[in-house]
């Protein structure tokens, strides 16, 4: 298989920027050692802060976090016997919004599926291992090398 880009884990971050790469035209491939059914069921908390908000639905996926997800202003804290607010909004200009993490990677995995990228290629008994060779040397670097080595011998 060849692909521009090899992304490795299908957790949020990988699969998102696999979804931002392919908007962009670029191909890549999201490898896992978890099956698809696994990385989604999952459980894992989630408070996306607004940055990561507007990405999700700026790439055409945030439908379903809008729908779904807990919409937060502010918090409040609990410290000796009394209760303070937090006023994220207000403080910040800014909310947070309460969706799970396997929920957004379903939101992702599905998105691949729909553009018909493959998704989470390995199986889960597969460990993937990249060997990523040493940079090249330029001709000029040997020179000065041998020569700093053979001035010192």
């Amino acid at each position: 298989m060849r692909t521009q880009v090899g992304i490795i884990g299908a957790g949020p971050a990988g699969l998102l920027l696999s979804h931002l790469l392919h908007l962009r035209g670029i191909e890549s491939v999201v490898l896992e050692s978890r099956t698809r059914e696994q990385i989604e069921s999952t459980i894992r908390a989630g408070v996306l802060e607004q940055g990561t908000m507007d990405l999700l639905s700026e790439s055409g996926v945030g439908a379903r976090m809008k729908a779904e997800g807990a919409l937060h202003h502010g918090f409040e804290l609990a410290y000796e016997g009394k209760r303070r607010r937090i006023d994220l909004t207000g403080l910040t200009g800014h909310a947070i919004t309460v969706y799970a993490q396997h929920e957004v990677i379903k939101d992702l995995v599905a998105a691949r599926v729909e553009a018909g990228a493959p998704c989470c290629s390995a199986s889960p008994r597969r460990r993937y291992t990249a060997s990523i060779p040493p940079p090249r040397r330029s001709a000029s670097r040997i020179k000065a090398s041998r020569a700093n080595s053979s001035a010192t011998s």
